[in-house]
């Protein structure tokens, strides 16, 4: 289905006009106006694609085309003629359609192709689960939440980057049929349909990608195409959970900046704590915002002298949230490859991975103390930390 409107402007209001009129005729779309409102908050609104008519002089409508575009807008130029000098110019500011007036079949296919493209554009959102140490409980707690997101009726997939030993397809007791290295060689003719039957799927919905069902081609997957690839992946899932990052070498890194929200899995005991500590110093210094880290701390024992509060004033972060441990009901759904919410459905610790998630997407930001964070990355501003990804 094509974005419920089209934005129409330029230099050549009888032209708009026009269009006006054929758009509603040929490609079955509202059409919407500026009204008074700068390009820039328009297209906040993600109209399916923008056309700028063009008529006489039509140097300050190619920079028009230079500004939408560089507002993330996909341009459309329409004229009276088709001059190719005019062509030249639009092109290389960035539209990217040229179509003459009287065209409608023209005028047809470029505003359902554009708008085809903008509506898959790639806004899922890449949460990362990164443990402060081995043994934390990081693809167990990353594997429900996916599943709780599921529930709340978003498309899940999880990602295992751990690309030899990785444990989501052991949790989960699935079978490592495609693999992250048969999406990397198939992005160019992979849709949402091919997506749908290739990926394995668990009995809950979530879709899981690894590559250890296939250990011999993980060299195929390279630090390098982690960007692309989980663009690729928010294209078809609101939500990509990865799993399989454990410290800092280029893959992890090309994970973590990819990611939109990094999800700190400790416990309390020294080591933990000071590993978390460590952590987020190499988070401020890689210029990660406050709200891209959230700390969670499994297996909560409320009686352990390491609460929350001292942990958060050790190390600069409040604990966003805490898991119980039910190591009995875990057991369980690892060896039967199912979900707590399967199997444990009234444990404690099954209702906090419930909390967690809308925590996780920002929905419940009130539970979410964000005092301190802030603090430690400005305290070190000197550092010379790089930009944010």
């Amino acid at each position: 289905m094509l974005k419920p409107s089209v934005l129409v402007l330029g230099s050549d209001e009888r032209l708009e006009v026009e269009l006006h009129r054929m758009l509603k005729e040929v490609a079955n779309v509202s059409v919407a106006d500026l009204d008074g409102r700068g390009a820039a908050d328009y297209l906040k609104t993600k109209p399916g694609a923008v056309l700028v008519a063009v008529g006489e002089g039509a140097t300050g409508s190619v920079s028009l085309v230079a500004d939408l575009v560089a507002a993330g807008a996909r341009v459309i130029v329409i004229a009276a003629v088709k001059d190719p000098d005019l062509i030249l110019q639009t092109m290389r500011a960035g539209a990217k359609e040229f179509v003459v007036e009287g065209d409608q079949e023209g005028l047809r296919r470029a505003v359902r192709e554009q708008a085809k493209l903008s509506d898959n554009v790639a806004d899922g959102i890449v949460v990362t689960l990164f443990p402060t140490r081995g043994g934390v409980g990081a693809t167990s707690i990353g594997t429900n939440v996916a599943g709780a997101l599921q529930r709340l009726g978003e498309n899940v997939c999880v990602v295992d980057f751990d690309l030899h030993l990785g444990d989501v397809l052991s949790f989960l007791d699935l079978p490592g049929s495609y693999s992250i290295a048969d999406v990397l060689s198939n992005m160019a003719r992979l849709d949402r349909d091919l997506i749908e039957a290739s990926v394995t799927r668990h009995p809950s919905g979530i879709r899981v990608l690894a590559q250890s069902g296939k250990v011999e081609e993980a060299d195929r997957v390279k630090p390098a195409d982690v960007p692309q690839f989980l663009a690729f992946l928010r294209r078809f899932f609101s939500y990509i959970i990865v799993d399989g990052i454990r410290g800092f070498d280029e893959m992890s890194l090309a994970v973590l900046d990819s990611s939109k929200k990094v999800v700190m899995v400790a416990t309390q005991d020294v080591p933990a704590v000071r590993n978390t500590k460590r952590c987020l110093d190499l988070f401020r210094r890689l210029g990660y915002p406050e709200e891209k880290v959230l700390l969670v701390l499994n297996r909560y024992q409320r009686e352990s002298k390491i609460t929350p509060e001292v942990i958060a004033d050790t190390v600069g972060i409040p604990v966003a949230h805490t898991l119980a441990n039910d190591f009995q009901a875990t057991i369980e759904c690892i060896n039967r490859g199912l979900l707590l919410y399967d199997v444990a459905a009234r444990s404690k610790l099954t209702k906090d991975i419930e909390q967690l998630a809308p925590v996780i997407v920002g929905q419940q930001k009130d539970a979410i103390r964000r005092t301190g964070f802030l603090g430690l990355f400005s305290s070190r501003k000197n550092d010379g930390a790089a930009g944010a990804s």
